[in-house]
């Protein structure tokens, strides 16, 4: 890694909530900033690397560095590697968002030059694959819009023609293609967030039906998984059902259909790992899938995305500000401060569904605090009393029982609180998820 990319990665850790599991460390990746991102290998030599889509072009990641490979007007914004001219070499499709710009790129002599012309999709286009459906050795292409407008386009001798277009008024949630009946062309497979799933195969001449369904919900999630004997289509609806199918003698069948509340509002399909859910409530969790349910393997609270990307061995996903971090195995330990003095290591930290818990034996020689642990907890802070039970949701202040939004914990005998405690106590605590940093503030005059 260069020193530039090293001064600017950032590190935070979160704990993992399975049993046994280690900590993750969520490491920034500065130079996927913003970026579409492919895993592609682009030479044919069995190495994948990571093409960006970016500002003015198509870049390749190069020693953390992107290193610019296709000059395009505008801002790429999605990316397909696949044999669009028959000569088993990869090819690229990208997307633009100037008009919706779909372009197509073929390497000679190692540059990349652009053929065909282009199409215009009128919307920025933020999905694309490449995929012979006629099997005629000229890979056609899929694309999907931001307004949720599908579209296949064949490919002859280099140039597109329109085959197929997503029903007016409908927003396509999710596109995958795949050989569903092992009769050797690849099929379609999509859904609609109306709750809508059906499968388009090649006819001769256009595409035809070759099944449907409607779930209950709305569909949020449209995933293929692999098998040796048909591949296996899955979505997750609104309402948390999770519907499965495949081919089997001749006809589509139910292969699993259970409700999956834990799961989150963007799914994942990583071969080898399981089913990973990224939920803007719960964190990141991977999943493995049964016949009639999943199991929770980890899970890192605190940690939101809505999108996500395997390579090398590592899970990367991006966040709602467009950063993409890669999570890496780390440790689990905190920074504590009071004000500007550090007291890591004098204050016992719990974490627990992302919340932090602090031991109330420690912080009271730090914070000044005076207590009573004599039936009820009473803890005296420079802004007055409060009473506290193990394992309740309220405390007692001036009279008064105060909700809290965590309970009071007691673990081996030793009290530790949540952060809306300490509120009452005169003391406001600041907490830095991406530093792994908590900060003690003591308030000043009346309590806020």
């Amino acid at each position: 890694m260069s020193k530039k990319a090293v001064c600017m990665a950032v590190f935070f850790v979160l704990l993992m909530e399975a049993a046994g599991a280690a900590a993750y460390t969520a490491v920034a990746e500065p130079a996927l900033f913003g970026a579409h991102v492919l895993v592609a290998d682009l030479w044919g030599q069995g190495q994948p690397s990571l093409l960006l889509g970016k500002e003015g072009g198509v870049f390749v990641l190069e020693e953390s560095e992107p290193q610019p490979l296709i000059e395009v007007p505008g801002r790429v914004t999605a990316l397909a590697a696949g044999d669009l001219t028959g000569d088993f070499r990869p090819d690229l499709a990208l997307g633009t968002d100037r008009g919706g710009a779909l372009y197509l790129y073929t390497e000679r002599g190692g540059i990349w030059e652009r053929h065909g012309h282009a199409q215009y999709l009128w919307d920025t286009i933020v999905g694309l694959d490449i995929h012979d459906f006629n099997n005629d050795g000229w890979g056609d292409v899929v694309a999907l819009t931001d307004r949720g407008e599908a579209f296949v386009y064949l490919s002859r001798e280099g140039n597109l023609f329109p085959l197929w277009k997503s029903p007016s008024g409908e927003v396509v949630v999710g596109m995958e293609v795949a050989d569903v009946d092992g009769n050797g062309y690849p099929d379609l497979v999509y859904a609609l967030r109306s709750g809508y799933v059906g499968v388009l195969t090649w006819g001769g001449e256009e595409f035809v039906t070759l099944w449907e369904n409607y779930p209950w919900g709305a569909v949020e999630s449209l995933l293929i998984i692999p098998h040796a004997s048909s591949p296996e289509w899955l979505v997750v609806t609104s309402q948390k059902m999770f519907y499965a199918w495949r081919w089997q003698n001749g006809e589509v069948i139910t292969s699993r259909k259970f409700e999956a509340t834990a799961l989150g509002e963007h799914l994942f399909y990583i071969p080898q790992q399981g089913l990973l859910s990224l939920s803007g409530v719960t964190g990141i969790s991977l999943f493995d899938l049964e016949t009639s349910g999943v199991v929770e393997r980890w899970r890192v609270p605190g940690l939101y995305g809505d999108h996500a990307f395997y390579f090398a061995g590592e899970l990367y996903f991006r966040d709602k500000t467009q950063a993409y971090l890669r999570l890496v195995e780390g440790s689990p330990q905190w920074r504590l401060f009071v004000g500007d003095k550090e007291v890591t290591g004098f204050i016992d930290v719990l974490q627990r569904d992302g919340e932090l818990f602090f031991s109330l034996l420690d912080l009271a020689p730090v914070l000044g605090l005076a207590l009573n642990l004599e039936g009820s907890w009473q803890v005296t802070g420079a802004a007055g009393d409060v009473a506290l039970w193990p394992g309740q949701t309220v405390l007692g202040w001036q009279g008064l029982l105060v909700p809290l939004a965590n309970p009071v914990v007691e673990e081996a005998g030793v009290p530790y609180v949540p952060v809306d405690v300490l509120s009452l106590l005169g003391w406001t605590v600041q907490i830095d998820f991406l530093r792994q940093q908590v900060t003690f503030l003591e308030n000043w005059g009346w309590w806020v």
